[in-house]
């Protein structure tokens, strides 16, 4: 009976969820960052980008992009709007399928299992409204464009509609991972999963609580009330009893 608990534990979907817009020691909101691809001290607004990457939809463009003006850059600055006191975080939703890791996080997603050829990679430097350096911390961003949908069973059965910010969208409880092999990391491209991670094992959580800061984790049987209620802060406060 034990070592069937154990199995089943060792086999729950876990989903990181990040709410921006609400304050944590060290990472920024997401209203208060912006990624550029180019400086020039010289001149009046002195990040700006050159290419169109934002403007990339993969439903008529290949991945990776053929056309120059689409490639994710290389290197990017990650600028903050307003002064940043401390800097101290392992993992932000930035927007445009684009997730922005400490590099040491990121290590530890590929070490997992995370899929080389899902996406595109930028190193980052971290940079105040002058092109100051702001961290000695290496962080990485990585653009994603193909996803892991057809590795999971979503049973659309139990479905719940939901509707937040605006939006209506349908989220799964009984999420099934078919076989996922040696991997323990996973992306999805359905709306209400795009901007997170789904994660196979409880051992994988077990190691990001202990190592990394400030990553909020749930359970996938759980992230449809957390997905509903994220911006009530009444039913749902920051620190919640749901979060792993």
């Amino acid at each position: 009976m034990q070592t069937l608990l154990i199995k089943n534990m060792e086999n729950k979907l876990f989903i990181s969820f990040q709410r921006g817009y609400l304050k944590m020691e060290g990472v920024p909101l997401s209203d208060d960052i912006v990624l550029f691809d180019s400086f020039d001290g010289s001149k009046k607004a002195k990040f700006f980008s050159l290419s169109e990457w934002r403007a990339l939809d993969y439903k008529d463009i290949p991945f990776p992009p053929l056309e120059e003006k689409y490639k994710f850059p290389e290197h990017l600055f990650l600028t903050f709007k307003k002064k940043q006191k401390n800097i101290d975080f392992h993992y932000l939703e930035y927007g445009s399928d684009v997730k922005i890791l400490s590099a040491d996080f990121f290590n530890f997603l590929l070490e997992n299992g995370l899929n080389k050829n899902q996406f595109e990679l930028a190193d980052i430097q971290i940079v105040d409204v002058d092109g100051n350096s702001l961290t000695e911390k290496k962080h990485v961003a990585l653009r994603f464009g193909l996803f892991d949908d057809n590795l999971f069973d979503f049973n659309k059965q139990t479905s719940i509609r939901t509707k937040a910010n605006g939006s209506t969208n349908y989220l799964f409880p009984d999420i099934k991972l078919r076989d996922g092999g040696a991997r323990k990391v996973f992306v999805l491209k359905n709306f209400a999963y795009r901007a997170s991670i789904i994660f196979s094992r409880q051992s994988v959580i077990s190691e990001i609580l202990k190592t990394f800061k400030g990553i909020d984790i749930y359970s996938i049987e759980d992230f449809p009330f957390v997905y509903s209620n994220q911006y009530d802060e009444e039913i749902l406060p920051l620190n919640n009893h749901l979060k792993k």
